[in-house]
């Protein structure tokens, strides 16, 4: 029997894994290796290189730039060399989220007390990726575009993450 070696990821190693899963087919989008910072706010931190104005403006309203665990803090930088305006919730995870495939369609509706809720809704796909830690045999994470960014976008006010329902064969998304 061929031996294994099972490591342990800390959890700010899994979290920047899940946001590179999250938008790592996304061209505009490319998010940085995890590095140790001398900064006491924040231990750890990564970089997010958005390519796109407007995904940069919507990340900016609504990434967290500090996530704790424990008593670990990671800071999330972004980067463009411009700023923008103030838009609605909706309009910005399109823009997020605009020609990633894990995308199937982000749609706004109100309850019956008048709030306005932004329903970001996932195509029902796995996203796997090495994670060297033992919860899996083959050091791998597997979960689902709508639990990763309940995590990634935790502070995000009205906005609830789902998964489409699934309907037979998957197809791909045909370009609108």
């Amino acid at each position: 029997m061929e031996k294994i070696n099972l490591n342990l990821s800390t959890p700010w190693y899994t979290f920047q894994r899940k946001v590179h899963a999250l938008f790592r087919n996304d061209p505009d989008i490319q998010v940085g290796e995890i590095f140790e910072t001398n900064d006491p706010v924040a231990q750890y931190a990564f970089d997010i290189e958005v390519k796109n104005h407007e995904k940069y403006i919507a990340l900016d309203r609504v990434l967290p730039k500090i996530r704790r665990f424990g008593n670990v803090a990671v800071a999330i930088f972004l980067y463009d060399e411009e700023n923008g305006e103030e838009q609605d919730t909706e309009t910005l995870f399109k823009t997020i989220f605009d020609g990633n495939p894990l995308m199937d369609e982000i749609v706004s509706a109100e309850d019956f007390t008048g709030t306005k809720h932004t329903y970001v809704m996932f195509l029902p796909r796995v996203i796997q990726f090495f994670n060297d830690d033992i919860s899996d045999l083959n050091g791998n994470w597997s979960g689902i575009a709508q639990e990763i960014a309940r995590e990634v976008f935790e502070d995000a006010r009205g906005v609830h993450f789902c998964t489409s329902p699934f309907i037979g064969e998957p197809e791909a998304k045909e370009e609108e």
